[in-house]
């Protein structure tokens, strides 16, 4: 996973996803969030990828999820 900048490091990108899982209960709907800094050449879906794992072993309720929404973006406005 890259590592996690200060956000006045150059290539600093902020990050978010949302998911749904299913349950018992119905759907599970969770936002999750941060910023990392950027490997040379990363692609999307390899940071996607990355990112989604790294939220999967932070919150085991999100395996298996769909995610409904992504995003990312240069840190600095």
């Amino acid at each position: 996973m890259p590592k996690k900048p200060s956000s006045t490091e150059p290539n600093s990108h902020f990050w978010f996803m949302s998911v749904m899982t299913m349950n018992a209960a119905g759907p599970w709907f969770n936002d999750y969030q941060g910023t990392l800094t950027l490997a040379p050449g990363a692609t999307r879906l390899e940071v996607f990828n990355q990112i989604r794992e790294e939220v999967a072993q932070n919150d085991p309720r999100s395996r298996g999820s769909l995610v409904i929404a992504f995003d990312i973006q240069p840190n600095e406005l």
